[in-house]
């Protein structure tokens, strides 16, 4: 017997079914059949989730690196009563969360003696640092969700794989099989996700003050030239922008007044974190050149690590919020009534793969 979403949802136009999958962290490409039959399968994996972890989360985000891997430990927060009805913002609102942790660490120690000894970054190497990341670091602050940064091959789409692009990307199979293996021998029972990051740049609107110089025409001195350079040169403005519109973003949660603040420290040594990524971030915005001060040990450059992890966590756990209200049988039967679907943003509606 089928199900009420499984009725419901081919009563959607194809864009809709897009809307939705986007809202709800899931592949938005693909056919109206495919994209039915995923979000059906989502409803179904995220009941016997929810059924199985009983509502309680904290949910442990990585952003991934060897000289910059960034967490956050972060668990979602009772809502602020809205008396009014759904509309298109709440569904890309950021919930409340409790953040426990946030911290920007390396992962391998520094060689005084050899800095750049490719040995360092051997897959013997790597493995141990894994391993221990995993034991010592993540699984003592018990999570019953790890979501990791997924990594890229290739940048801009260019035919050569960059050396440290090999290395990172090997970390990150030696993460995900060190947890696996922990969960299977019975020493952790959390889940495991990726969690592509244009994926959680894309869902989170820009806020209201970005900089203007952001949406600044070209002019005639300032096109890059083409070929080779222009190439290189767009696609480190574009990895420039998307760094400018995540602390943005992040910039506007802490700017929440008191009574609707999105981030709550759950501890005092976050609350100096949080007033300390605010000072920094004043004194990037007023220049842009680089000084010995930092934020839990990290360079004005290296505000986009703590950035990325806690982002990435909010995303995830609006993503769950989503799939709760809107993949359950009177939920959809109402969003199609509706047209929260259709008053979202058209970025939204870019295939990913």
């Amino acid at each position: 017997m089928l199900s009420t979403l499984e009725i419901v949802l081919p009563k959607f136009r194809n864009t809709q079914l897009k809307q939705l999958a986007f809202l709800c962290g899931a592949k938005s490409s693909g056919r109206k059949s495919e994209l039915v039959e995923r979000l059906v399968t989502l409803a179904k994996a995220q009941l016997a989730e929810s059924q199985a972890t009983k509502g309680q989360r904290l949910i442990l985000s990585i952003d991934l690196g060897i000289r910059n891997l960034g967490y956050s430990l972060l668990a979602p927060a009772a809502s602020l009563p809205s008396p009014k009805a759904l509309t298109a913002d709440d569904l890309r609102r950021p919930p409340r969360i409790h953040l426990h942790a946030w911290q920007r660490r390396e992962l391998l120690e520094p060689s005084l003696d050899k800095p750049d000894d490719p040995e360092r970054f051997s897959p013997a190497s790597l493995a141990v640092a894994a391993d221990r990341l995993a034991r010592l670091d993540l699984l003592p602050l018990k999570p019953t969700h790890v979501l990791i940064e997924r990594q890229r091959w290739r940048s801009g789409g260019a035919a050569a794989v960059q050396e440290w692009t090999l290395r990172v990307n090997t970390l990150e199979a030696m993460l995900h099989a060190s947890l696996r293996t922990l969960r299977e021998l019975g020493h952790w029972n959390g889940e495991i996700a990726s969690v592509a990051p244009d994926k959680v740049t894309r869902f989170w609107p820009a806020p209201e003050t970005a900089s203007a110089e952001e949406h600044t025409p070209k002019t005639k001195g300032s096109q890059s030239g083409k070929g080779v350079v222009g190439k290189a040169r767009k696609e480190a403005k574009s990895r420039l922008n998307s760094k400018k519109h995540k602390i943005g973003v992040l910039a506007g949660w802490l700017a929440e007044e008191r009574g609707n603040e999105i981030i709550l420290p759950a501890n005092r040594d976050i609350e100096d974190a949080i007033k300390q990524y605010r000072r920094r971030l004043v004194r990037t915005r007023k220049s842009r050149a680089a000084d010995e001060d930092s934020v839990l040990g990290v360079g004005p450059q290296k505000l986009d690590d703590l950035t990325d992890s806690l982002l990435q966590g909010v995303a995830w756990l609006k993503w769950e919020e989503n799939k709760t209200l809107l993949l359950r049988g009177d939920g959809i039967t109402e969003l199609l009534d509706s047209d929260l679907l259709d008053a979202q943003e058209a970025d939204t509606l870019l295939d990913d793969v």
